[in-house]
């Protein structure tokens, strides 16, 4: 197994030099502990991805870092204006965050299970990283998710990649993935919701799904669908 990269080693030092735990960045960056991880004792890759670093760089200046010295991570020389260098980067490295489209940068969060018994959102261990779609260039929490289960055929099937983009709004009649309060997740589609509830539609066996808005933690909108490669 070759070594971690430079980034990687070059990131621990950094933010060791800010005075901060894994922890404490992972629950800055709203991320699971063991995802953040992955960037300090796992990654192989020359560059973070840029949003990564610009995200970091937020984190650690505050904490005495030089300024620029997390964007290095990311190819980003001082001096040289972001938006100038991720144009460069487009065009000198494909695999760079934002312009790396089919990157295997997108983690999977857990596993979808549509039937009755649910899932669990897997705050700890991302189960792999698969291919980054279009639709996600850019957005720095996206992750995806796979579905096991018949709940929602025919709209998704078993072993389908679910793309959850967090950010997107949720609409009427949109597909989403549930969290509820004790981690357990639901794919449905969207209805409506009021102060005290929140009805959804699954479609096999075709039914309406009331859930009290107490219950549920966080919803998140999918915004695309594919095969697991």
């Amino acid at each position: 197994m070759s070594e971690i990269s430079e980034a990687a080693r070059r990131l621990k030092e950094l933010r060791e030099q800010a005075g901060l735990t894994m922890r404490t960045v992972s629950d800055a960056l709203g991320w699971s502990l063991t995802r953040y991880q992955h960037y300090e004792d796992r990654y192989k890759r020359r560059f973070l991805p840029f949003e990564l670093a610009r995200a970091l760089e937020d984190i650690f200046v505050p904490n005495g870092v030089e300024s620029g010295a997390v964007l290095q991570l990311a190819g980003i020389e001082p001096g040289q204006s972001s938006v100038t260098n991720r144009r460069e980067t487009n065009t000198q490295r494909p695999l760079n965050f934002n312009a790396a489209v089919g990157q295997r940068d997108l983690p999977v969060i857990g596993a979808v299970k549509g039937g009755s018994d649910g899932f669990y959102f897997n705050e700890g261990e991302p189960k792999e990283f698969v291919e980054r779609p279009a639709n996600l260039k850019g957005v720095f929490n996206a992750f995806a998710l796979y579905v096991d289960g018949e709940s929602m055929e025919p709209r998704y099937f078993a072993g389908e990649l679910l793309y959850v983009n967090p950010n997107r709004p949720i609409t009427k009649n949109c597909f989403v993935a549930i969290e509820l309060q004790d981690g357990q997740g639901l794919i449905k589609q969207f209805l409506r919701r009021s102060d005290d509830e929140i009805v959804l539609y699954q479609f096999n066996p075709p039914q309406e799904i009331h859930l009290v808005s107490t219950q549920v933690k966080r919803i998140y909108r999918i915004t695309g669908a594919g095969e697991a490669t």
